[in-house]
């Protein structure tokens, strides 16, 4: 037997990260393949279709891949060389031309405005700012076989640094990197993989990573929550975390988990693989956190464990943002009345049902989840907000008759409508929108029109069906309105609540949709 070569074991230990080409992958595997001369590297790929196999040939196991194609063995002479990361920074910022403007920023500001031929002014100012590192605020050696840290020292003012799609494998590097740039804050190691810390490396590295505050992980294939808590006890003071698109389906709690992730405000879990909000649960203790992001992630519905009608859960007790775009949720009012345990709630970010749209969710979550002010960014008026809790207070209201004869259906009614007890306080008894027994319900209404401008009232009976547009026009009509600088809006005040405006600004509703009753006014303003 040829004896494995020492210093292709030091170049390439297991765990280290390689690449050739595009194709990025870890080394599983280093020695003979039986039957064929000389070193061989295990690699498993990140991409399973650059791969042949699992790490078996001849029938002899070698190593162990996540998937069936995603191994194959080539030869260390194939693989290109390394950098450090100071290498790589010289390379791309210390430069005297036109060329130390960072193209892979120039890429990315290209992204982000969507204008790939846009014009870059001043370039020879921002060029010699470049060129000395102690005036550097942000770097990036994204894609760059970077896999050390080299000397740093320079980097004086630099506080982000995206290290995304390189080759760095431990977290021993990144400590060193940290340690040499205090300044440093902001960190992006998407799309690297990591070999988690031993419990002696975190108490010796750990240090290093005080003054970062935020860390993005995307995609580093981390399957494993407690391997997740285990390298997160390297950084104690982190305040955001991004592990979107990492394939994580389960989140397991322990005791010695709340050692960690003590000043956590933005957590991002959005594109895992966790559809069970159970799961989710397990992170109430985290008494820090601002922001979740569940975008994307096959919930398809949503609970939280049982509380009184009249109290919030204790736990996500800082939780004020939470989004939830782009899943498949069934119901969306049980999913509102669920988020109205929370208690601190504010800013809600959700797809509409397929069979609904953003208007009619919006009255549902604004009426159902009490003290909410933004939904998918949109801040709540003053007006929304009435005219959404009004819609619910009246929706229910027969409802909520039949199940105030007995206390404890009562008691379900509330639990399945936590907002209802507050909305009765508010606006007092719907009594008097529960229909009455046996009573024909007449086809026309009659409502009183008032053009806020003139003072002039109209008493007439419209059809219930007739739609707002319809309506719009026939008062433009009638009180021969000038519609060619300003479209009229119209609104309308409940009879009994005069208190309550509702803006009647979907055109192709109807006088019923909007719940409209005998005598109410709809407001002409323009």
């Amino acid at each position: 037997m040829v004896p494995i070569n020492d210093d292709i074991c030091l170049r390439y230990p297991i765990g280290i990260r390689v690449k050739i080409g595009v194709n990025s992958g870890t080394v599983r595997y280093i020695g003979e393949i039986c039957g064929y001369k000389g070193t061989w590297l295990g690699i498993e790929w990140d991409d399973p279709s650059r791969g042949k196999h699992d790490g078996v040939v001849n029938g002899k196991h070698y190593f162990y891949t996540a998937h069936p194609t995603a191994g194959s063995f080539i030869r260390p002479d194939k693989l290109g060389p390394f950098e450090s990361l100071e290498t790589a920074a010289r390379e791309r910022y210390l430069v005297d031309s036109e060329k130390s403007l960072d193209q892979q920023l120039i890429r990315e500001a290209q992204e982000l405005l969507q204008a790939s031929l846009f014009q870059v002014v001043g370039l020879e100012k921002l060029a010699r700012k470049q060129s000395k590192f102690e005036h550097l605020t942000e770097i990036s050696v994204a894609g760059s076989p970077v896999n050390s840290a080299g000397y740093l020292m320079e980097f004086t003012a630099l506080t982000t640094l995206n290290l995304s799609h390189t080759l760095i494998w431990n977290w021993q590097t990144i400590a060193e990197t940290c340690r040499q740039v205090s300044t440093l804050k902001n960190l992006n190691l998407s799309c690297n993989r990591f070999v988690a810390p031993s419990d002696s490396q975190t108490v010796e590295l750990s240090s290093a990573f005080d003054n970062l505050q935020l860390l993005n992980l995307r995609n580093c294939e981390f399957r494993d929550w407690f391997e997740i808590i285990q390298t997160a006890r390297l950084w104690p003071q982190i305040m955001s975390v991004g592990l979107q698109e990492n394939p994580i389906s389960e989140i397991s709690i322990s005791i010695s988990t709340k050692d960690v992730f003590k000043n956590l405000r933005e957590l991002d879990l959005h594109r895992t693989k966790i559809t069970d909000f159970d799961h989710i649960c397990k992170l109430g203790y985290l008494g820090t956190l601002v922001s979740l992001n569940l975008t994307e992630n096959g919930i398809k519905e949503v609970k939280l464990p049982d509380c009184e009608p009249n109290t919030k859960l204790d736990m996500f007790i800082s939780l004020e943002q939470l989004s939830l775009l782009y899943n498949p949720i069934r119901n969306e009012t049980d999913t509102f009345n669920e988020l109205d345990k929370l208690p601190r709630l504010k800013r809600l970010n959700k797809t509409p049902h397929l069979k609904s749209n953003f208007g009619k969710m919006l009255v549902k979550a604004v009426g159902l989840i009490s003290g909410l002010e933004m939904v998918n960014r949109a801040e709540i008026s003053a007006d929304e907000r009435r005219g959404a809790e009004y819609d619910i207070w009246k929706k229910y209201a027969l409802d909520w008759l039949q199940a105030s004869k007995f206390p404890e259906t009562l008691k379900e009614f509330y639990k399945k409508h936590r907002s209802y007890a507050l909305l009765i306080r508010k606006y007092d008894s719907p009594i008097d929108f529960v229909p009455r027994a046996n009573t024909k319900v007449s086809k026309l209404i009659k409502i009183r029109i008032l053009n806020e401008k003139t003072g002039e009232m109209w008493e007439k009976k419209f059809p219930r069906m007739i739609s707002v547009q319809t309506l719009l026009g026939l008062l433009i009509k009638h009180f021969h309105l000038d519609c060619l600088t300003m479209t009229p809006e119209l609104y309308y005040s409940d009879s009994r609540n005069p208190e309550l405006v509702v803006p009647l600004d979907n055109l192709s509703k109807t006088l019923d949709f909007y719940s409209l009753q005998e005598n109410d006014i709809v407001q002409v303003n323009y």
